[in-house]
């Protein structure tokens, strides 16, 4: 069994390694439907299960399947007979092309497990929110201090503090008097969070600190990065670790800034 190390997913895989074992093949690819096959590599089986052929990130409107290769693979030990020894050698390029010209079968193993292939900004921060909200079963750190929110050791949680799950608070962080926390919200260790500072649909990566009035909403910012007085990160923007982000300066929707930058006030 193969697994893409950037693969966020629940699967069963007794229940894979059954349907291979059933099925008898040589390789057995994971195949998830999609809504948008342009962003994958595309697979095509018939009635009975077998792969007939592939379409390499297909526009939508072209694509003849919308069930995609999730990197997921089994394979029998002969499928080392067909890969070469010594060079670099591609699943996707070279050996299931080589396994269709050859007439060798091989299945699709179709699924409504969660998966997510975290292959870009988008889906990192969906698969966060997705493990927040228990759509993919994966273990929440800290402790589950009330339904939706976990909170990581020697956190300080000051007064008038509006916490809206599902959240995780990392430890040795602190939450000064009347900041919102209005979920999904992540927050990494030893961060603080100042005084009215608002987080909604956020991720702040460990260290670092949030300032009086500043906001994070829908987008992520990166390790030992300070967000000073009345700034804001907002949706689908992303901020490098290492930053500082001057007082009163608004980080517009998409933009990207890269790590260890000093960001002025209007610069973005």
């Amino acid at each position: 069994m193969i697994i893409s190390g950037d693969a966020l997913t629940d699967l069963n895989l007794t229940n894979l390694i059954k349907f291979h074992q059933k099925k008898g093949t040589i390789a057995t690819i994971v195949l998830t439907q999609v809504e948008d096959p342009s962003d994958y590599g595309v697979v095509l089986i018939d009635e009975e299960n077998q792969i007939t052929g592939f379409q390499e990130k297909p526009p939508r409107e072209n694509a003849l399947s919308n069930l995609a290769n999730s990197g997921i693979y089994v394979f029998e030990p002969e499928i080392f007979d067909l890969i070469p020894e010594g060079v670099f050698y591609d699943f996707g390029r070279d050996l299931f092309p080589l396994l269709l010209e050859k007439k060798i079968p091989f299945c699709g193993y179709t699924h409504s497990d969660y998966w997510n292939d975290v292959g870009d900004l988008e889906m990192y921060q969906q698969g966060n929110f997705d493990a927040l909200s228990g759509k993919v079963k994966v273990k929440i750190p800290g402790t589950l201090v009330q339904e939706g929110i976990w909170v990581g050791e020697d956190c300080e949680i000051q007064e008038g503090v509006i916490m809206a799950p599902p959240i995780c608070i990392g430890n040795n962080c602190l939450i000064k008097k009347n900041a919102k926390l209005l979920g999904p919200v992540i927050i990494g260790n030893e961060t603080v969070v100042d005084e009215r500072a608002v987080l909604y649909k956020g991720i702040k990566w460990g260290s670092g600190y949030i300032g009086k009035d500043a906001s994070v909403i829908g987008g992520i910012v990166g390790y030992a990065t300070f967000l000073k007085d009345q700034s804001a990160v907002l949706q689908n923007a992303v901020v490098g670790s290492g930053c500082v982000i001057e007082g009163g300066t608004i980080i517009h929707s998409s933009v990207k800034v890269m790590p260890n930058q000093i960001v002025e006030n209007d610069r973005h």
